[in-house]
């Protein structure tokens, strides 16, 4: 036997959140990601506290999806079409965010933010590479990771902007242009020559 704890006041300081992050940030959906029709009490008391609080954001639609199918068809445009903002328990927060990685490229290209109502914290979304620098090849990390948490602490303290431009730097580097782009997890650049190629990048979107 196993149990899940899910209290009322964590399901609704989170879902406070995601609405919050939404309004500021201009998107009208929050999707919440569950598997209440198999954990009927657990996960329906989540989806019960995040409409409740939904209730505050009138302007701001409320969705649902089921955890296998949301990482099943996470490439389907059909399922995903409204998707902007999702909110999610603990354990489904981490499956689905690693699948994504994964399709976006890798562990070594997703950031991730811990927001507390005092402090926060910007990381790589699985910790950094202590064992490519324990085996003396440091210089083949892919650094997308903590740029990516440097942008998301560039945007919670007021700097959107310059995250936006960040972003599309990563994105012409790691996605539009890979073919004639050499990183770390496809041609073996090291993380420097990467990390000046960005740089050059973000210089010339400015």
């Amino acid at each position: 036997m196993d149990f899940k704890v899910q209290t009322k006041q964590g399901s609704e300081r989170i879902a406070r959140a995601a609405f919050e992050y939404a309004r500021k940030n201009g998107k009208k959906n929050v999707t919440i990601v569950t598997k209440a029709n198999i954990v009927k009490l657990a996960d329906g008391n989540f989806i019960k506290a995040v409409r409740k609080v939904g209730e505050e954001y009138p302007d701001i639609e409320i969705q649902e999806r089921l955890v296998d199918a949301m990482c099943a068809k996470m490439l389907d445009p059909e399922f995903n079409k409204g998707i902007e903002v999702i909110v999610l328990p603990n354990l489904y927060g981490d499956i689905v965010t690693d699948v994504a990685a994964e399709h976006q490229g890798g562990l070594g290209t997703a950031s991730s933010s811990n927001l507390g109502s005092r402090y926060a914290m910007f990381e790589a979304i699985h910790g950094t590479a202590p064992f490519l620098i324990s085996h003396g090849r440091g210089d083949y990390a892919d650094p997308c990771s903590l740029i990516r948490a440097a942008g998301m602490l560039m945007a919670h303290i007021g700097y959107r902007d310059r995250k936006a431009v960040l972003d599309k730097a990563l994105d012409i580097c790691t996605v539009t242009e890979r073919k004639k782009v050499v990183t770390t997890d496809v041609d073996g650049a090291s993380a420097a020559e990467f990390t000046d190629y960005l740089l050059e990048t973000v210089d010339s979107l400015k």
